[in-house]
């Protein structure tokens, strides 16, 4: 056993990062290789990594921005690893993926630097059709749509070159029947269209693919059916306006799903969890509740005191709704249009 510090190592793991010493276990790795996936040396480099490296320069190594909050997390609340195996007691943490980890720290540190650099360099989509670069410097405003079960909610935003984005509208509509015939389709969506304001651009996130996966779906089937022709039907009609800057075509779409999720931490397991949270904190300090800071001015968010009015006083659905098309504007001028590298290493990895 390998000891630093002064005291015995028989206290519990709370009391040992109390008093400030550790005591790590380079012999208990059996489930990561027999007899030992590692040697003591490379152990020790490892448990040395995660215990005194910052969040931010272990994104070199190979594991993801989600798992590392994880780590995060345990460090927070428990202070120093004892021992390799303990990370497997994380959520989202398995052999395979964990050996991954461990092989880029224990490699050479040149190799590591080597692959975040190739990481840096890896171009992510994430509309269709492809944002083209000769659109960024024309848009002024864009307005973007969250479409759910029963509502369809927008925002819209404005863009001044050198001053924060300002949330200037946002507004719903609901949607009374999950079943709806396409000719009431077309009367909500009609009426929808002329609540929308207009907007150089419009955004809306993919609608996931509508298919029976088990028996007895057919009525979930009906309603990603119904959700997507919702949004064909919207979009077809907001391409069909004349954008204020004519230069902009298309003018219309589609952010790959989960993404504004995805970058604002409420993405986890495989769904998407309330935005009420990352809303207030971008109310209050105009970055999410997880940012110190944003390389880019217009990446913070003004929202006006109305606005702030408007959120309060809707129900709990109604909000979650409005805070999701918020999210998804911001993620989108994060990621396309001012190419915020904070935001976009997320993806990269």
């Amino acid at each position: 056993m390998f000891m630093l510090g002064i005291r015995s190592g028989f206290l519990p793991r709370s009391s040992a990062s109390a008093v400030g010493f550790r005591c790590f276990n380079v012999k208990s790795t059996p489930r990561l290789g027999f007899p030992c996936a590692y040697s003591d040396e490379e152990t020790r480099k490892i448990l040395n990594t995660l215990n005194e490296e910052d969040v931010e320069q272990l994104y070199k190594y190979n594991i993801s921005k989600y798992r590392l909050k994880k780590i995060e997390g345990w460090r927070k609340k428990f202070g120093s690893f004892m021992s390799l195996d303990q990370v497997l007691e994380l959520d989202g943490f398995g052999i395979t993926v964990l050996r991954k980890f461990y092989d880029s720290i224990v490699q050479n540190p040149k190799d590591a630097e080597a692959v975040a650099q190739k990481a840096i360099k890896k171009d992510v989509k994430f509309t269709t059709p492809i944002f083209s670069v000769n659109v960024i410097p024309k848009i002024q405003s864009c307005v973007t749509l969250y479409v759910g079960l029963d509502y369809v909610t927008w925002a819209k935003f404005k863009v001044s070159k050198d001053e924060p984005t300002v949330l200037t509208g946002w507004n719903s509509f609901q949607i009374n029947d999950r079943k709806l015939h396409v000719s009431e389709l077309i009367r909500n969506v009609t009426q929808i269209n002329q609540l929308i304001p207009e907007a150089d651009v419009y955004v809306v996130e993919n609608p996931a693919v509508a298919q029976t996966v088990a028996m007895g779906s057919a009525t979930q089937t009906n309603i990603n059916v119904q959700k997507s022709q919702l949004i064909a039907m919207i979009m077809l009609m907001l391409s069909n306006r004349v954008p204020e800057s004519a230069e902009i075509v298309p003018n219309v779409y589609f952010v790959k799903q989960y993404t504004s999720a995805r970058l604002f931490g409420i993405f986890v397991g495989n769904e998407r969890v309330s935005a009420d949270g990352v809303v207030r904190s971008l109310m209050e300090r105009q970055i999410g509740p997880n940012e110190e800071s944003v390389e880019h001015v217009q990446s913070k968010l003004v929202i006006p005191s109305g606005l702030k009015v408007v959120y309060e006083e809707n129900d709990s659905a109604e909000r979650e709704f409005l805070g999701q098309s918020m999210l998804l504007g911001l993620s989108f001028l994060r990621l396309c249009v001012f190419k915020c590298e904070d935001s976009l290493k997320i993806f990269r990895r």
